[in-house]
């Protein structure tokens, strides 16, 4: 999880809404609306946590996209058993 995520599989709050934001944004063709739609929030405050998220993962998502949405599935599913204490 750690070699995928880096610091994003962090066990606290912020870094659980990063996750939530960017797998919904991923799940999404990466669309800021139709994740805003989803998260009820405005497409800019998912931009924001979308780059904030990719900031503490340390290097962009491009060729290893479907690792990171399964690491973020696995955070989602498994919480604790998975995660970095925080």
């Amino acid at each position: 999880m750690l070699d995928t995520l880096g610091p994003l599989a962090s066990d606290t709050a912020n870094d659980a809404r990063l996750r939530e934001t960017l797998r919904v944004f991923l799940q999404a063709g990466s669309s800021y609306t139709a994740a805003a739609e989803k998260l009820l929030l405005h497409p800019n405050s998912v931009r924001y946590r979308v780059n904030r998220a990719i900031e503490r993962r340390a290097r962009p998502i491009g060729e290893d996209r479907l690792e990171v949405e399964l690491a973020l599935l696995a955070c989602k599913h498994f919480q604790q058993a998975v995660l970095q204490a925080g």
